[in-house]
């Protein structure tokens, strides 16, 4: 849905609109006509973009519309819908809508009558003949009872007597407080139960204190090597308290202790009025009951040595706080401080986006600065600025920390601030990672996927090698061989090649200092091996030296298929040139190997528009049709795409238009491609390729481990 704000001059006509409104008292027309009609706390269905949702009514806006809160694709969202849009599944007074089957929180198989297919799904609804499934991805299909296999119509029936009125044991309430004796087993309404506690008051804590420079002193840095630990490698079952949306669970945020035998995960759902806290023994591959925090959509920050203690983190929005929150963890998470962190709008206070105990009273934390803080008085006991947009590195049992600042990679001491050594490298770096040994440290640059390995014991630069052109989110090592980019390229570090790929799916995959992984799922926390056993002995004959397509002293042509003018084609191809030479690569006309910059058109496209059009906030809807364009840039050798990048030219979240301009006339506009992408774009000093131009293979990976 596309929100379209207004031009200058229409925000001044309605703001002495709003202005006159006010003095006169108008109230909106029909306001409240929507609350007769759905209420906070009921659960909507409606279409988002093409795709079936669900969603809680948690407001309404002055004209009365109702605003959902959703989830999708991972994220919560917030929108306004009129109510012709969206239908009653699950009312929070009666717990369904009219007429409809409540459904049963647990997935089954059902079948149709042919016995040739079958889906897993939950209960919606079973009304007027017909019933609502919703299956795992989320997506709810319709379909006829008469569809439906012998054994699930009987199902279905048994089921309705279950909620017959007539039932005297229908309905019901769960009990907020579990039975005695019951402590070590999972309770479902342990935490699907809000039990709200009185909140603790946010203090603002002394970040400015004892601020520190980081300096360009002599190298002192010593490998900090991981400890061998030894836990049991078995798959620990965990459930979860929210289970009335239960597929729409999701972690947010999961962390070892320093010792590597304990792991806490933090569990948030949209439609929660909470989260939860798992916490797991890997030596006896055991994971305790969820335990609740008052404290929706949180993440998980930081976890004590010994495991009692979390710290979890709420970012704020517009003007409003966030919050940092201290959990002590027994039978139940007890909060025993809070914490004021930055706003929306707030650059100068506490915003990380890390944290990590280096011992119980010390917390350390790194966003827009590095703050090493005594919890007890909530002052910094040492502090200093870093880059925002890169993120810092622990060495492996936390003694070290690497950050950037400028154009410089800065080793730290953890315990007092000290810098122990100072980095300059080849290229701009995004995201910085400690191998397990302590030996080596990498960094990225997220935009063009160059690496670079540095020899932290003989303070020298040891490789350069690129990642898939792709935005990374994260690096890390496995073993002392390879990277892992984004949970799915992994590279072979000798080879300057992606070697295999993995495709992570309905979790994320935690780390060990020691190169232990683990992929941690909506229920279980699943051992997994990286790499698998053989892949080394698959490239141990290959040659790096052969695998190189691109490096200094390489040969390229520049070719351009762009609808620009003369003078931005000459513009580009110049900037092209500059920067290849720069890397050490000769342009010439009749090289094989070619840089290609191209625009083509894509498909065309259709987007839902919302606009205010009028001073009391209604909204109206329009649609718009538009024709994006695709910018690449490809490196190609032998017909065979090896390195590309691009980016799509068209309409994109918000559209802002120009004084006078319509919404389809804006949308012309941004799908005419803008020469600067091509102008800006870096192409990698090293690119590295297996024969055949792909990786050798790939996996996916699931609470199920690797298949």
């Amino acid at each position: 849905m596309f929100s379209v704000p207004f031009s200058t001059q229409s925000l001044s006509r309605i703001f002495r609109l709003l202005t006159f409104a006010a003095l006169i008292s108008v109230t909106p027309v029909n306001a409240n006509a929507c609350q007769e009609d759905f209420k906070i706390g009921d659960i909507v269905e409606f279409d988002f973009l093409g795709n079936q949702l669900q969603g809680e009514v948690f407001e309404f806006t002055r004209t009365g519309w109702p605003t959902v809160r959703f989830d999708y694709r991972g994220k919560s969202m917030e929108r306004f819908f009129p109510p012709s849009r969206i239908s009653l599944v699950e009312s929070a007074k009666t717990g369904a809508s009219d007429g409809t089957m409540t459904a049963p929180a647990e997935m089954r198989k059902w079948t149709d009558a042919s016995g040739t297919f079958s889906v897993s799904a939950k209960l919606v609804s079973n009304k007027d003949g017909k019933i609502e499934l919703e299956k795992e991805d989320g997506r709810v299909i319709t379909l006829p009872l008469t569809k439906l296999s012998e054994k699930d119509q009987t199902y279905l029936q048994e089921l309705g007597k279950q909620n017959s009125e007539a039932n005297p044991f229908a309905g019901g309430e769960l009990n907020a407080s579990p039975k005695p004796g019951n402590k070590d087993r999972p309770s479902e309404s342990a935490s699907s139960t809000p039990t709200p506690k009185p909140a603790i008051p946010a203090i603002t804590p002394n970040l400015d204190a004892n601020e520190m420079v980081l300096s360009d002193k002599a190298w002192t840095v010593q490998p900090d090597a991981a400890a061998v630990v030894t836990s049991n490698e078995k798959v620990i079952n965990f459930k979860s308290g929210f289970t009335k949306h239960a597929f729409h669970n999701r972690l947010s945020g999961a962390m070892l202790t320093t010792d590597g035998q304990t792991v806490a995960a933090a569990i948030s759902n949209p439609f929660e009025k909470a989260s939860e806290i798992i916490i797991a023994d890997l030596k006896t591959a055991k994971a305790s009951p969820p335990l609740r925090v008052d404290s929706k959509e949180t993440t998980l920050l930081a976890i004590a040595p010994n495991g009692e203690r979390v710290v979890t983190y709420n970012k704020g929005s517009g003007r409003e706080s966030g919050t940092i929150a201290f959990w002590d963890l027994g039978d139940e998470a007890t909060q025993t401080a809070a914490w004021k962190a930055a706003s929306f709008f707030d650059r100068d206070g506490l915003d990380p986006s890390m944290g990590r105990f280096v011992d119980e009273n010390r917390l350390l934390t790194a966003g827009r600065r590095v703050i090493l803080w005594n919890c007890e008085t909530a002052t910094a006991i040492y502090s200093f600025g870093i880059s925002a947009t890169a993120k810092p590195a622990l060495s492996a049992t936390g003694k070290q920390l690497a950050v950037v600042s400028g154009d410089s990679v800065f080793i730290v001491d953890v315990n007092d601030g000290k810098t122990l050594g100072k980095i300059e490298p080849p290229t701009r770096t995004k995201f910085l990672a400690f191998s397990p040994n302590g030996e080596s440290l990498a960094g990225i640059d997220s935009g063009s996927g160059e690496i670079w390995v540095w020899d932290l014991v003989a303070n020298k630069l040891t490789q350069e090698l690129s990642a898939p052109p792709t935005m990374v989110k994260s690096m890390v090592w496995v073993g002392e061989e390879y990277l892992l980019i984004n949970d799915s390229n992994l590279i072979d570090i000798r080879l300057r090649a992606t070697v295999w790929s993995y495709r992570p799916t309905g979790g994320s995959i935690l780390k060990a200092a020691d190169s232990r992984f683990w992929f941690i799922g909506k229920s279980k926390f699943t051992p997994i091996s990286l790499p698998h056993k053989n892949l080394a002995a698959q490239t141990a004959q290959l040659d790096p030296d052969d695998l190189l397509v691109l490096n200094p002293g390489s040969e390229v042509s520049i070719e351009l298929d762009l609808p620009l003018k003369r003078p931005e084609q000459d513009k580009i191809r110049e900037r092209v040139t500059a920067m290849l030479k720069n890397n050490g690569v000769a342009v010439r006309g009749t090289a094989k190997l070619k840089l290609v910059l191209k625009i083509t058109k894509g498909k065309q496209e259709k987007a839902e528009m919302s606009s205010i059009t009028d001073p009391f906030g209604r909204r109206g809807t329009e649609s718009i049709k538009y024709t994006p364009q695709i910018g690449s840039v490809t490196l190609v050798k032998d017909g065979i795409d090896v390195w590309r990048t691009g980016r799509r030219f068209g309409p994109l979240g918000m559209i802002q238009l120009k004084e006078g301009e319509s919404a389809q006339a804006a949308a012309k506009r941004l799908c005419k491609p803008d020469p600067s992408f091509f102008q800006s774009v870096e192409i990698p000093k090293y690119i590295g390729q297996l024969p055949g131009g792909k990786p050798l293979g790939q996996s996916t990976i699931s609470e199920q481990g690797i298949h």
